[in-house]
Formats: C-alpha cells, sequence, structure tokens
C-alpha cells in the first residue's frame, strides 16, 4: 500500500512540474488578434462595392446619444477624412453638421474680408 501511495506521489509530482506553458501565451495573443480582425472584417459595414483590396477597416466607437457605443466599418483608402467622417455619420444615423456655416461665422468671414470687383 505504502509502495502505490509512493508511486502515485512521483506520477503526480512530475506532472505539476511539466505544466511549462513558456510561448502559449504569445501564439494565443496573435490568435486571439487574427480572429479579432476577421470578426471585424465579418460584422464591418460600408460601400459594398468597393474592391476588397481597397478597403480599411476600423472599429469606430461612437457617441454616447448612439444606441451602440461602437460599430466596425470599412473605407475607401483613397477617400478623405472628410468624406470618411460624413460616410461614418450617415452609417451610424448620426446627425452630422460638420458642412454647415452658421450665422456667426459666416458674419465673421464678411467681416474679415472684402470682396471687390472692378
Amino acid at each position: 500500500m505504502a509502495a502505490t501511495k509512493e508511486l502515485v506521489q512521483k506520477i503526480v509530482d512530475s506532472k505539476h512540474g511539466s505544466k511549462s506553458k513558456g510561448r502559449r501565451g504569445a501564439k494565443n495573443s496573435a490568435t486571439a488578434a487574427k480572429v479579432a480582425l476577421m470578426k471585424l472584417k465579418m460584422h464591418a459595414a460600408g460601400d459594398k462595392g468597393l474592391p476588397q483590396t481597397e478597403r480599411t477597416y476600423f472599429q469606430v466607437y461612437l457617441p454616447k446619444e448612439s444606441k451602440d457605443s461602437s460599430q466596425p466599418m470599412f473605407f475607401c483608402s483613397k477617400w478623405s477624412v472628410g468624406k470618411v467622417v460624413d460616410y461614418a455619420a450617415s452609417l451610424a444615423g448620426l446627425n452630422n453638421n460638420n458642412n454647415v456655416l452658421t450665422a456667426k461665422v459666416t458674419e465673421q468671414m464678411q467681416n474679415n474680408f472684402s470682396i471687390s470687383s472692378k
């Protein structure tokens, strides 16, 4: 009985010593990043007419007023930042007033610039 107990104890001790995981954490983080990118691409909203080679994917974080906290989207890599902002706002259903001049700004521009025609 004592011999069996010693043998079992040796086996248990040898199993505890071989639980070294080494690079396993780094490998898992790389795999997790690839899986996250695949999920982002799978659920991304955008212009379906864009070729795959011109798409740039983003996880867009929306303002607190919106129903979703973030939404995956893709845009054309050749678009300007303004066009990307306008398109993202339209996809998320947000009010976008970045292209509307207010009366105060228009009045200041008129006071600062004088246009004369001769």
